[in-house]
């Protein structure tokens, strides 16, 4: 993701915030489009740097982050998620699959749309 062209992440940042505003109508409430597309940005970018690439995980990442806090990945009121994705062990999907079936289905509206 980090290191795809300013075209191709601009068009992948709308199809995550439209998933997020659909998926997290609640969480996303708060937010305008500027705030939200700057969450998604940093949110790529925190993805990256536990080796998450894919565009489903890192969209299911960024929904972590509004769901959870946006550091959810480093604080240390989340320890379950911190010790998932520092396993070495575990692909990055399996590690999304993990967080997302304990933390984020609780909050999920309806099922996924992929972004």
């Amino acid at each position: 993701m980090a290191s795809l062209d300013t075209s191709a992440r601009g068009v992948y940042v709308s199809s995550v915030t439209r998933f997020l505003r659909a998926q997290l109508p609640g969480e996303c409430a708060g937010l305008g489009e500027p705030e939200l597309r700057a969450r998604a940005e940093r949110g790529i970018t925190a993805a990256s740097a536990h080796g998450i690439t894919a565009r489903w995980d890192v969209a299911r990442f960024i929904a972590c982050q509004l769901c959870l806090g946006e550091h959810f990945d480093t604080d240390p009121a989340h320890p379950w998620p911190r010790a998932v994705l520092a396993r070495p062990d575990l692909p990055p999907s399996r590690k999304m699959d993990w967080i997302e079936r304990h933390y984020l289905r609780p909050f999920r509206r309806r099922a996924p749309a992929a972004p």
